[in-house]
């Protein structure tokens, strides 16, 4: 059958009732399940075999059109309308309120029922895939799904439905479900229970934490239950996977040991020798930090030696920062920045940059967090030797 008919979509304007999360993203691009709202309305396009998808939105057009562009695209004909309201879009735009082939639902009129709306969403995809058919990149298990490369502790206690994706690891005497969903590349400590809650991609929860109808995201818990967000300072209760698994090994907090005990006469007692103390940022946490103005830069940030033998510096990453340097940086690189630990030694030093306030030091660091792979820190790792007796020239 040839596909002849339009199929016209109603993005409701919730964004005034997103007091609590405050998601960067209209309501239809929220996650559900392993998709977005938005994303499973694409899909019955294609089940109604319709040729054009008309999509009618108040709130963030720009966002919808990029999610639409960035490989969302159902092989469709897609217009995006912006309008000023919702009551500017066609009589028969069908309203986003809810996942295809659920009733017609009330419109929100809350922040909390936003929050609830949302979670209601995941129940509701979690008890459908007992029916569907499992996609590509999932494998099923008995009464519940892993995705690919996830690993799950034989003592971790799994209650169907749940939903865990890729590369995530479940640690052990964990409880997971009843409905539960855990977004790819997260990492849950020992005795995590979830139930009836949300966990975003990327994201780590420390042992004995609980989360019920709530969602976590990085270092941001959502308690849906009662309507509220709370911002973790701790990054061993809940922050992001990336930071959790960026710590020193020991074999690096022993090296900083040995060099801190066999610098400190040359560091203390080098001729003009003088100390600048900052508040720096190590992820989210700050962490008091002193900085040598004379000699080569091992001896400079030698005091730097004992931030790395608790775990909050590495060997090789961006350099430190206060938090007003790291205000100052780009937004999306202010958040690469909190989600990984500084380091003694960047890529920034090798290019001639040994501080943050060197007006091209941002441009390096942006580089190396590009490059998560590893393959800068190699580079690095070769001439940390060389790093290590360069001497600037002195602040004047």
């Amino acid at each position: 059958m040839e596909p002849t008919d339009t199929l016209e979509l109603l993005a409701p304007d919730y964004g005034k009732f997103d007091t609590i999360w405050r998601h960067p993203l209209p309501f239809v691009l929220w996650p559900v399940g392993s998709k977005s709202l938005l994303a499973h309305w694409m899909d019955e396009a294609v089940r109604r075999n319709v040729s054009k998808v008309v999509i009618y939105a108040p709130d963030r057009p720009a966002e919808i059109r990029r999610h639409l562009e960035g490989g969302n695209y159902w092989s469709k004909t897609v217009e995006i309308v912006p309008i000023s309201e919702e009551r500017a879009s066609a009589p028969k735009a069908i309203r986003l309120d809810g996942l295809p082939g659920s009733p017609p639902k009330v419109p929100i009129d809350s922040a909390e029922s936003l929050l609830r709306r949302w979670l209601d969403f995941q129940a509701q995809w979690l008890e459908a895939r007992h029916s569907q058919e499992v996609t590509i990149d999932m494998e099923k298990v008995p009464q519940g799904w892993l995705g690919p490369g996830a690993i799950v502790h034989p003592n971790a206690e799994l209650r169907p439905p749940y939903w865990i994706g890729a590369r995530t690891i479940i640690g052990a005497k964990c409880r997971i479900g009843p409905m539960a969903i855990i977004h790819p590349g997260c990492l849950l400590d020992t005795r995590v229970e979830v139930e009836r809650a949300v966990i975003l991609p990327d994201t780590y929860l420390g042992r004995n934490t609980r989360l019920h109808e709530a969602a976590a995201q990085g270092r941001v818990l959502i308690d849906i239950k009662r309507a509220c967000r709370v911002e973790i300072p701790e990054s061993f209760i809940l922050g992001s996977r990336h930071l959790a698994e960026n710590k020193p090994s020991f074999f690096a907090r022993l090296s900083a040991l040995v060099c801190w005990l066999t610098l400190a006469p040359l560091a203390l007692l080098w001729p003009g020798q003088s100390w600048e103390e900052r508040t720096c940022l190590s992820g989210r946490e700050a962490m008091p930090l002193f900085t040598g103005k004379k000699g080569p830069l091992l001896l400079r940030r030698w005091p730097w030696m004992k931030a790395l033998m608790v775990g909050k510096l590495r060997w090789l990453g961006p350099l430190p920062r206060t938090t007003t340097q790291v205000e100052a940086l780009p937004e999306d690189l202010a958040e690469r920045i909190a989600e990984h630990l500084p380091g003694v030694f960047s890529w920034a030093d090798s290019q001639g940059c040994h501080g943050p306030e060197h007006e091209d030091e941002w441009i390096h660091a942006a580089f190396q967090l590009l490059h998560d792979d590893g393959s800068v820190n190699r580079i690095l790792a070769r001439k940390i030797v060389g790093l290590a007796l360069t001497v600037p020239p002195s602040p004047s």
